[in-house]
């Protein structure tokens, strides 16, 4: 039976580390980072890539195998001031944070109770920061003691790299790229018969898989996104007795891509 309904929501655009998708950008990336936090031959690891293309995915799931091995912070949306990350780092500690300290002071103390840790930071969308925050990172990132890994979208991630902070620093630059076709239509294909939607798995042939690669560039949310549209397409046909619109054809396809975007009228 074709379960479309149950099956749409496996292409949710959500980070979940339980279902990782093995692409080739995803375990080079992967590769990388883990290398250089074992070895730690570079304070600071920057992974850039366009919108979309799973790096943030990435850096949850290495973040979160790092935690059950000795101390790292993970952190999502940088809107803090250069106090703010200190506070961060103070409370993973179990640190008392005193505001009325001066900043230079909190900052010895805390290089003090860090100095026999080797301590990861990931921060996402660090291409958000500020030139007080980046120049913060540098200067922890100097000690030795710290080691980060910052995610960036590539346009402002390549300016970025340009700056004094990080232009003349021992640093390792990881880009991550896109999607083939062969992987798409392998994420697709394991997603389904991973949940037993075998016959709904059977529907997409390669060709099909070219197509939507097409139409999203490779980008892996974007995909997502025009697999859930398909899928609800499809439903909805099969609610209705759309009988034309019972399996995948190219009009379909075309209406998913419209309709996220991909393409316009």
């Amino acid at each position: 039976m074709r379960d479309f309904e149950e099956a749409k929501r496996l292409f949710v655009d959500v980070i979940d580390a339980k279902f990782y998708f093995d692409s080739t950008s995803a375990e080079v990336s992967r590769y990388k980072i883990e290398n250089a936090i074992k070895e730690r031959y570079a304070p600071l690891i920057f992974l850039i890539g366009d919108p979309g293309v799973g790096k943030s995915y990435i850096l949850r799931l290495i973040s979160g195998e790092l935690e059950k091995q000795k101390l790292s912070i993970f952190i999502d949306h940088p809107f803090f001031d250069k106090r703010d990350l200190l506070k961060i780092l103070y409370e993973a500690k179990g640190l008392e944070f005193d505001k009325t300290i001066n900043f230079n002071a909190l900052k010895e103390k805390l290089l003090e109770e860090y100095r026999d840790d080797k301590h990861t930071i990931f921060i996402d969308e660090a291409q958000l920061l500020n030139e007080e925050q980046f120049e913060l990172i540098r200067i922890l990132g100097d000690t030795k003691i710290f080691q980060f890994v910052l995610s960036m979208h590539k346009e402002e991630g390549c300016e970025i790299l340009e700056k004094k902070h990080f232009k003349s620093r021992t640093k390792v630059v990881i880009e991550y790229g896109r999607l083939h076709h062969s992987e798409v239509y392998r994420y697709i294909q394991s997603t389904l018969l991973m949940r037993d939607h075998n016959e709904i798995a059977l529907m997409f042939s390669k060709k099909d898989a070219m197509k939507i690669t097409k139409y999203c560039q490779g980008n892996f949310r974007t995909v997502k996104k025009f697999v859930f549209t398909l899928l609800s397409l499809l439903e909805y046909a099969k609610k209705n007795g759309l009988k034309k619109y019972s399996d995948i054809n190219s009009c379909l396809l075309q209406m998913s891509a419209l309709e996220i975007g991909a393409i316009h009228d």
